[in-house]
């Protein structure tokens, strides 16, 4: 998607003050008073220039996530990031792309995967979330890399599953990552073998994982396969937005996650991401740093039954706060563009009619849009999308649930969106002999072709 150019306004430059009185004229004063006159007047505004660029500086890290509220919705934005994307979480569609495709080190971004697996674990029912573990040595704090997000897991610790996903999400716990690991896979090595397997397993061609936390550079992502990714873990773990992603805080070690004569004090630590509970409708997902990414986020916010999510790779600063103070902003700047520009349409239309079933156990069989028909548009669109049905009217038996017998097809301006099958709702088996011998003699003498016939 093109992207134009854009300025920032740092505001309206102070006006200078009006001063009553008559000054003397130039040639009324002696050369040593005009030079040092001169002198003076250019420190004043050396100095009157810096205090300008201090205010705008501290104006900007002071509100970093303002709305951008444009004369322009439709203008995207102009982002200083490596790499960015927006898409729409029911129907996938991309609203905003700059250089999607770039290879990237997602940091903390990988630790989405590691909870992915996780919950699939729970799901399958070979993890409990209350299954109470104590770290191994490997995963605990002081084992860690330098510099590395902890929950600080250490010896003389128990605690639960469930509270590892939330060192995990909100702490970002490195050493969270590597239990979760061990604990699942037996390994770190081990599990990595897993993260790939579900990477290539989903079709990512970039995709690529070398350790749980993210630590590595040599882990890979691009904007665009990790949306997609983040895309089926929001539809496919709903309730883990609620309750992970939206916790703002989390205590750890509590008095019961402590054994012996262990004595920690607890540490209350904050998500990492700065829109959860600032942005209406945020509600997820990761944030990342390492020095040869820079700072990246995936974020997702809901408004008015419409999901976005946006990934945003490589915002480079050399001061952290400068950093984190921009991935805020520019992810603000991306979903006030994606929901102000945007809106979904669930498409009205007349129901598709029942089809003919010949030679079966039933006459009929009722045919429905499957998943239901949803598409993205600018608002000033919404009101031109249209819709016809294609649908066979003539079909033999057998028929299976779910045989595609017809297509919803959705278009704007003559242009085709989207294309919905038309789903059978039952089976049909073939019938008995006697059926299929009047059927037979019916569709020759009115000349009946099971092929071709549509509805528009």
């Amino acid at each position: 998607m093109a992207q134009p150019t854009a300025g920032v306004n740092l505001g309206p430059a102070g006006g200078r003050k009006s001063v009553s009185g008559t000054a003397p004229s130039l040639e009324s004063r002696t050369w040593p008073s005009v030079l040092m006159s001169m002198a003076m007047a250019r420190q004043f505004r050396l100095l009157a220039a810096l205090a300008f660029l201090v205010s705008a500086v501290v104006s900007y890290s002071a509100a970093p996530l303002r709305s951008t509220e444009s004369s322009d919705p439709a203008a995207p934005p102009a982002l200083r990031a490596q790499s960015a994307i927006l898409i729409e979480a029911d129907t996938g569609a991309t609203l905003y792309a700059k250089n999607p495709d770039e290879r990237i080190p997602p940091a903390s971004l990988t630790k989405l995967m590691t909870i992915s697996i996780a919950l699939r674990e729970i799901e399958n029912g070979t993890l409990s979330p209350s299954e109470v573990v104590a770290p191994a040595s490997d995963a605990w704090a002081s084992n860690m890399p330098p510099h590395s997000s902890l929950m600080f897991l250490g010896p003389d610790q128990k605690l639960t599953v469930d509270q590892l996903l939330k060192g995990l999400v909100v702490d970002s716990g490195n050493d969270a990552a590597v239990e979760l690991a061990d604990l699942i896979a037996g390994s770190v090595p081990s599990f990595v073998e897993l993260m790939n397997q579900e990477a290539q397993r989903l079709g990512y061609q970039a995709m690529h994982f070398v350790d749980p936390a993210g630590i590595s550079a040599s882990n890979v992502v691009t904007a665009r396969e990790y949306a997609d990714f983040a895309r089926r873990f929001v539809l496919d773990h709903p309730d883990a937005l609620k309750d992970l992603f939206s916790i703002e805080k989390f205590t750890y070690p509590l008095a019961e996650n402590l054994t012996d004569d262990n004595h920690e004090k607890p540490v209350t630590q904050s998500n990492r991401n700065l829109l959860l509970g600032r942005y209406k409708g945020v509600d997820g997902l990761k944030t990342g740093y390492i020095h040869e990414s820079g700072y990246n986020i995936a974020v997702t916010a809901k408004r008015d039954g419409m999901r976005l999510i946006a990934v945003i790779l490589g915002i480079h600063s050399l001061d952290s706060a400068d950093g984190v103070a921009l991935r805020a902003a520019e992810s603000t700047e991306l979903l006030d563009y994606g929901f102000q520009t945007f809106t979904t349409v669930h498409p009205a239309f007349i129901g598709p009619s029942p089809v003919r079933v010949w030679k079966g156990t039933a006459r009929t069989v009722e045919i429905k849009a499957t998943p239901e028909p949803v598409v993205v548009v600018r608002k000033d669109q919404a009101s031109e999308v249209r819709t016809r049905i294609l649908q066979v009217l003539n079909v033999e038996a057998p028929v299976k649930a779910g045989q595609a017998l017809g297509a919803l097809v959705v278009s704007l301006d003559s242009v085709e969106l989207a294309r919905f099958p038309l789903k059978a709702q039952a089976s049909v088996d073939r019938g008995n002999f006697v059926r299929r011998v009047l059927d037979s003699i019916a569709l020759f003498l009115i000349g009946q072709q099971l092929t071709g016939h549509h509805r528009s």
